[in-house]
């Protein structure tokens, strides 16, 4: 079986069907606009959420500065030492670009706020 691309807007969500292991590649996933919105990633038993996350991916280049640094420094600083240790757990949360799905298993995409947008590979075990 070949490669599988998911590529869209909106939650996704993926059931490997191909009768052996699959490898799930995330080269993007995230808002089109940033702010603080979070995500949720589930898949075979597992899953992780990230508040505030705003894209993941793999090989993905940073554009800093602007507007997002001083809404997060602002943000900060109006939290009080009792919300600053659970606020900064949340922001060092680590999401998987990379997964290996078992026949059967399923992978799922969510978000806090709208869409998102993605672009993710399917890779089957043989090929």
């Amino acid at each position: 079986m070949a490669s599988q691309v998911l590529s869209g807007s909106g939650g996704v969500s993926y059931t490997n069907n191909t009768g052996q292991n699959v490898r799930v590649v995330i080269n993007f996933l995230g808002y089109s606009n940033p702010g603080y919105y979070g995500m949720l990633i589930t898949w075979s038993n597992a899953s992780i959420r990230a508040d505030y996350a705003n894209a993941i991916g793999r090989n993905l280049a940073i554009s800093g500065g602007g507007a997002q640094t001083g809404l997060y420094a602002n943000n900060m600083s109006s939290v009080d030492s009792t919300q600053a240790g659970s606020i900064a757990e949340t922001f060092n949360v680590a999401l998987p670009t990379e997964l290996m799905l078992a026949p059967g298993q399923t992978f799922t995409a969510t978000g806090d706020y709208g869409s998102l947008l993605y672009n993710i590979v399917v890779i089957p075990e043989n090929g």
